[in-house]
């Protein structure tokens, strides 16, 4: 059997400090949105400092049940998608894209009409992860998915806010 190929892509974060914070978990998979457009590198620990575990994005699913959208499309709808999002925020697709949503027409439900910036953090936009029923992840929430609940202490690095940064390309 021959091994995958493995180009991974390494960057500096330069300027990048992480960020630490505290809330109460009051239900499995709580969530918190962060006052940032995206995160990466999550981590947990409940107050006992056990592992909290299961870090997950919030979610939308694309809801495209006509012309199918391609690279360039900048309006996507979607539906299922998790409430209370705060724009501006990151999604990334199944392909890798990240795309920032700049307005979000409908941010308390889980409907969702999105005008998004593609290819952004250096990443290409493709088609391909926003064809019907695929799902985006919403970088800047977090949903803490581990059957417990108290106070937890999470840390992320920020992703920039510039969204023309070439971070994965």
């Amino acid at each position: 059997m021959a091994a995958a190929e493995i180009t991974p892509k390494y960057f500096n974060m330069q300027g990048s400090v992480r960020v630490v914070g505290r809330f109460v978990k009051v239900t499995q998979s709580d969530w918190i949105v962060v006052p940032y457009p995206g995160v990466s590198g999550l981590k947990a620990a409940l107050y006992t400092g056990a592992d909290d575990g299961t870090l997950t994005y919030g979610t939308i699913t694309v809801n495209n049940k006509g012309t199918a959208y391609t690279a360039t499309t900048t309006s996507i709808v979607g539906d299922a998608a998790s409430i209370t999002r705060q724009t501006p925020y990151y999604v990334q697709s199944s392909s890798g894209e990240i795309a920032m949503v700049v307005t979000d027409a409908t941010p308390t439900t889980a409907v969702a009409t999105l005008s998004v910036i593609r290819g952004c953090l250096g990443t290409t936009a493709s088609a391909t992860g926003f064809a019907d029923d695929n799902t985006l992840y919403i970088k800047n929430m977090i949903v803490f998915g581990a059957n417990s609940t108290g106070v937890v202490d999470f840390e992320f690095t920020p992703l920039p806010k510039e969204p023309k940064a070439q971070l994965f390309a």
